[in-house]
Protein backbone atom coordinates (compact mmCIF):
# COMPACT_ATOMS: atom_id res chain seq x y z
CA UNK A 1 0.00 0.00 0.00
CA UNK A 2 1.04 3.52 -1.42
CA UNK A 3 -0.01 6.95 0.36
CA UNK A 4 -0.26 9.15 -2.77
CA UNK A 5 1.70 12.85 -2.43
CA UNK A 6 -1.48 14.63 -3.95
CA UNK A 7 -3.80 13.02 -0.95
CA UNK A 8 -1.29 13.25 1.74
CA UNK A 9 -2.39 16.88 2.67
CA UNK A 10 -6.25 15.96 2.10
CA UNK A 11 -5.58 13.16 4.53
CA UNK A 12 -3.76 15.65 7.05
CA UNK A 13 -6.69 18.48 6.60
CA UNK A 14 -9.33 16.09 7.56
CA UNK A 15 -7.59 14.55 10.19
CA UNK A 16 -6.94 17.76 11.73
CA UNK A 17 -10.59 18.70 11.23
CA UNK A 18 -11.35 15.46 12.85
CA UNK A 19 -9.18 16.47 16.14
CA UNK A 20 -10.43 19.99 16.26
CA UNK A 21 -14.05 18.48 16.26
CA UNK A 22 -12.70 16.21 19.18
CA UNK A 23 -11.60 18.83 20.92
CA UNK A 24 -14.44 21.38 21.05
CA UNK A 25 -17.03 18.16 22.18
CA UNK A 26 -14.68 17.77 25.10
CA UNK A 27 -14.78 21.54 25.91
CA UNK A 28 -18.92 21.27 25.88
CA UNK A 29 -18.65 18.35 28.37
CA UNK A 30 -16.44 19.89 30.33
CA UNK A 31 -18.61 23.04 30.58
CA UNK A 32 -22.05 20.83 30.80
CA UNK A 33 -19.98 18.80 33.60
CA UNK A 34 -20.27 22.06 35.88
CA UNK A 35 -24.17 22.35 35.79
CA UNK A 36 -25.71 20.09 38.49
CA UNK A 37 -28.27 18.02 35.27
CA UNK A 38 -25.72 17.59 32.84
CA UNK A 39 -23.38 16.28 35.69
CA UNK A 40 -25.27 13.07 36.69
CA UNK A 41 -25.13 12.03 32.71
CA UNK A 42 -21.15 12.01 33.30
CA UNK A 43 -18.60 13.39 31.00
CA UNK A 44 -19.15 10.09 29.08
CA UNK A 45 -22.65 10.48 28.63
CA UNK A 46 -22.05 13.81 27.30
CA UNK A 47 -19.77 13.09 24.91
CA UNK A 48 -21.98 9.96 23.88
CA UNK A 49 -24.97 11.85 23.14
CA UNK A 50 -23.44 15.16 21.50
CA UNK A 51 -21.10 13.30 18.98
CA UNK A 52 -23.87 10.78 18.05
CA UNK A 53 -26.44 13.80 17.79
CA UNK A 54 -23.72 15.54 15.48
CA UNK A 55 -23.76 12.04 13.46
CA UNK A 56 -27.35 11.65 12.71
CA UNK A 57 -27.87 15.41 11.75
CA UNK A 58 -29.70 16.14 15.38
CA UNK A 59 -28.95 19.70 17.47
CA UNK A 60 -27.03 18.71 20.10
CA UNK A 61 -29.20 20.60 22.03
CA UNK A 62 -32.67 18.37 21.51
CA UNK A 63 -30.48 15.43 21.84
CA UNK A 64 -29.34 17.06 25.26
CA UNK A 65 -32.36 18.20 26.10
CA UNK A 66 -34.55 14.64 26.07
CA UNK A 67 -33.96 13.72 22.67
CA UNK A 68 -31.09 10.99 23.00
CA UNK A 69 -29.55 8.91 26.38
CA UNK A 70 -26.90 7.79 27.47
CA UNK A 71 -27.51 4.19 28.84
CA UNK A 72 -25.15 1.18 29.48
CA UNK A 73 -22.52 2.51 26.98
CA UNK A 74 -25.15 3.03 24.43
CA UNK A 75 -27.36 5.60 23.13
CA UNK A 76 -31.27 5.57 23.36
CA UNK A 77 -33.60 7.74 21.48
CA UNK A 78 -36.93 9.16 22.69
CA UNK A 79 -39.39 7.66 20.33
CA UNK A 80 -40.97 11.45 19.67
CA UNK A 81 -37.27 12.02 18.16
CA UNK A 82 -36.85 8.48 16.34
CA UNK A 83 -40.38 9.45 14.95
CA UNK A 84 -39.64 12.95 13.75
CA UNK A 85 -36.25 12.02 12.12
CA UNK A 86 -38.19 9.34 10.07
CA UNK A 87 -40.98 11.88 8.69
CA UNK A 88 -38.19 14.77 8.46
CA UNK A 89 -36.77 12.93 5.36
CA UNK A 90 -40.84 12.76 4.41
CA UNK A 91 -40.43 8.84 4.88
CA UNK A 92 -43.85 7.34 5.93
CA UNK A 93 -44.95 5.57 9.34
CA UNK A 94 -48.86 4.74 9.79
CA UNK A 95 -50.34 2.91 12.93
CA UNK A 96 -52.54 -0.05 11.45
CA UNK A 97 -56.28 -0.03 12.42
CA UNK A 98 -56.12 -2.87 14.01
CA UNK A 99 -53.68 -1.71 16.80
CA UNK A 100 -55.22 -1.66 20.29
CA UNK A 101 -53.91 -1.71 24.05
CA UNK A 102 -52.30 -5.27 23.53
CA UNK A 103 -50.41 -4.89 19.89
CA UNK A 104 -49.17 -2.01 17.82
CA UNK A 105 -48.52 -2.49 14.08
CA UNK A 106 -46.93 -0.23 12.08
CA UNK A 107 -46.74 0.23 8.28
CA UNK A 108 -43.29 1.65 6.67
CA UNK A 109 -42.84 3.40 3.11
CA UNK A 110 -39.58 5.25 1.76
CA UNK A 111 -39.93 8.64 -0.09
CA UNK A 112 -36.79 7.64 -2.01
CA UNK A 113 -37.45 4.02 -3.18
CA UNK A 114 -40.39 3.25 -2.04
CA UNK A 115 -39.49 0.34 -0.33
CA UNK A 116 -42.39 -0.98 2.53
CA UNK A 117 -42.06 -2.99 5.75
CA UNK A 118 -44.20 -3.58 8.54
CA UNK A 119 -43.35 -4.79 12.32
CA UNK A 120 -45.48 -4.85 15.73
CA UNK A 121 -44.66 -5.06 18.99
CA UNK A 122 -47.51 -6.91 21.59
CA UNK A 123 -48.03 -6.89 25.12
CA UNK A 124 -47.78 -10.65 25.07
CA UNK A 125 -43.90 -10.16 23.62
CA UNK A 126 -42.86 -7.69 26.47
CA UNK A 127 -44.12 -10.28 29.05
CA UNK A 128 -42.49 -12.76 27.15
CA UNK A 129 -39.10 -10.40 27.62
CA UNK A 130 -39.75 -10.01 31.40
CA UNK A 131 -40.23 -5.97 30.85
CA UNK A 132 -44.01 -5.45 31.23
CA UNK A 133 -44.11 -4.32 34.45
CA UNK A 134 -47.70 -3.37 35.88
CA UNK A 135 -46.96 -0.38 38.26
CA UNK A 136 -44.13 0.76 35.35
CA UNK A 137 -44.34 2.77 32.10
CA UNK A 138 -45.47 -0.46 30.84
CA UNK A 139 -48.29 -0.65 32.58
CA UNK A 140 -48.94 3.21 32.73
CA UNK A 141 -48.47 4.20 29.47
CA UNK A 142 -48.98 0.97 27.47
CA UNK A 143 -49.70 2.74 23.96
CA UNK A 144 -46.82 4.28 23.86
CA UNK A 145 -44.69 1.65 24.70
CA UNK A 146 -45.83 -0.75 22.01
CA UNK A 147 -45.30 2.52 19.67
CA UNK A 148 -41.88 2.88 21.00
CA UNK A 149 -41.02 -1.05 20.45
CA UNK A 150 -42.86 -1.13 17.37
CA UNK A 151 -41.19 1.83 15.70
CA UNK A 152 -37.75 0.61 16.48
CA UNK A 153 -38.13 -2.69 14.83
CA UNK A 154 -39.84 -0.68 12.11
CA UNK A 155 -36.75 1.43 12.27
CA UNK A 156 -33.98 -1.06 12.23
CA UNK A 157 -35.42 -2.74 9.06
CA UNK A 158 -36.49 0.36 7.35
CA UNK A 159 -34.94 3.07 8.42
CA UNK A 160 -31.07 2.35 9.62
CA UNK A 161 -29.88 5.73 7.75
CA UNK A 162 -31.80 7.37 9.91
CA UNK A 163 -31.40 6.45 13.16
CA UNK A 164 -27.68 4.80 13.27
CA UNK A 165 -27.35 2.07 16.15
CA UNK A 166 -29.26 3.91 18.23
CA UNK A 167 -32.02 2.02 20.25
CA UNK A 168 -35.57 3.87 20.81
CA UNK A 169 -36.29 4.80 24.73
CA UNK A 170 -36.06 2.34 27.20
CA UNK A 171 -35.09 -0.83 25.66
CA UNK A 172 -32.35 -0.58 27.53
CA UNK A 173 -33.18 0.71 30.65
CA UNK A 174 -35.92 -1.24 31.05
CA UNK A 175 -34.27 -4.15 30.56
CA UNK A 176 -34.37 -6.43 33.26
CA UNK A 177 -31.65 -8.69 32.53
CA UNK A 178 -29.08 -6.16 31.92
CA UNK A 179 -27.62 -5.27 35.82
CA UNK A 180 -28.14 -1.67 37.33
CA UNK A 181 -24.92 -0.60 38.48
CA UNK A 182 -23.78 3.63 39.17
CA UNK A 183 -27.15 4.29 38.19
CA UNK A 184 -28.23 8.29 37.88
CA UNK A 185 -31.46 9.59 37.30
CA UNK A 186 -32.91 11.37 34.14
CA UNK A 187 -34.83 13.99 34.74
CA UNK A 188 -36.34 14.12 31.41
CA UNK A 189 -37.67 10.84 31.81
CA UNK A 190 -38.00 9.44 35.24
CA UNK A 191 -36.15 6.53 34.42
CA UNK A 192 -33.06 4.85 36.24
CA UNK A 193 -30.35 5.20 33.93
CA UNK A 194 -27.87 2.88 34.35
CA UNK A 195 -23.89 3.77 33.16
CA UNK A 196 -21.70 0.97 33.14
CA UNK A 197 -17.80 2.25 33.21
CA UNK A 198 -16.41 -0.05 30.14
CA UNK A 199 -12.88 -1.25 29.10
CA UNK A 200 -11.93 -2.04 25.61
CA UNK A 201 -11.56 -5.95 24.66
CA UNK A 202 -7.83 -7.64 23.60
CA UNK A 203 -9.60 -7.85 20.03
CA UNK A 204 -11.07 -3.87 20.15
CA UNK A 205 -7.28 -2.49 20.93
CA UNK A 206 -5.30 -4.71 18.61
CA UNK A 207 -8.24 -4.17 15.78
CA UNK A 208 -7.29 -0.40 17.19
CA UNK A 209 -3.36 -0.60 16.82
CA UNK A 210 -3.34 -2.58 13.47
CA UNK A 211 -5.40 0.42 11.95
CA UNK A 212 -3.49 3.27 13.16
CA UNK A 213 -0.35 1.70 12.22
CA UNK A 214 -1.18 2.15 8.71
CA UNK A 215 -1.67 5.62 9.10
CA UNK A 216 1.66 6.37 11.20
CA UNK A 217 1.04 10.63 10.92
CA UNK A 218 -2.59 10.06 12.27
CA UNK A 219 -1.15 7.67 15.24
CA UNK A 220 1.54 9.99 16.34
CA UNK A 221 -0.93 12.94 16.45
CA UNK A 222 -3.86 10.46 18.18
CA UNK A 223 -0.96 9.31 20.91
CA UNK A 224 0.03 13.17 21.51
CA UNK A 225 -4.10 13.59 21.19
CA UNK A 226 -4.81 11.13 23.88
CA UNK A 227 -1.50 12.45 26.12
CA UNK A 228 -3.18 15.53 26.84
CA UNK A 229 -6.11 13.88 28.34
CA UNK A 230 -4.18 11.72 30.34
CA UNK A 231 -4.56 8.63 28.56
CA UNK A 232 -1.47 6.76 28.21
CA UNK A 233 -2.35 2.80 27.38
CA UNK A 234 -4.86 2.09 24.47
CA UNK A 235 -7.40 -0.16 26.76
CA UNK A 236 -7.91 3.17 28.64
CA UNK A 237 -9.21 4.96 25.61
CA UNK A 238 -13.10 5.56 26.13
CA UNK A 239 -15.53 3.40 24.23
CA UNK A 240 -17.45 6.15 22.68
CA UNK A 241 -13.34 8.09 21.67
CA UNK A 242 -12.34 3.97 20.36
CA UNK A 243 -15.11 4.09 18.12
CA UNK A 244 -14.55 7.47 16.19
CA UNK A 245 -10.94 6.89 15.90
CA UNK A 246 -10.98 3.76 14.43
CA UNK A 247 -13.48 4.78 11.86
CA UNK A 248 -10.96 7.63 10.64
CA UNK A 249 -8.45 5.63 10.69
CA UNK A 250 -10.33 3.35 8.16
CA UNK A 251 -11.79 6.13 6.30
CA UNK A 252 -8.15 7.43 6.14
CA UNK A 253 -6.51 3.97 5.01
CA UNK A 254 -9.50 3.53 2.62
CA UNK A 255 -8.48 7.20 1.05
CA UNK A 256 -5.19 6.45 0.65
CA UNK A 257 -5.13 3.64 -1.45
Amino acid sequence: MKILNENKKEVIVKQDSYLSELKNTQEVCSLLMKTPHYSKMGQEGIFAIVETAKSLGIDPRQALGGGLYFVRGKVEMSARMMNALIRSKKHSVTRDKKSNDEICILHGKRADNNDMWSESFSVAEAKRAGIYKTNGPWGTYTRDMLFARALSRLARQLFPDIIGNCYVEGEISLDPNIKEDTPYQNDSQNDIQPVIEQKLSKEQVQELEVALGLVPEYKQTIIEFLEKKDINNTCDIPPVMYSKILKKAKEMVQEAV
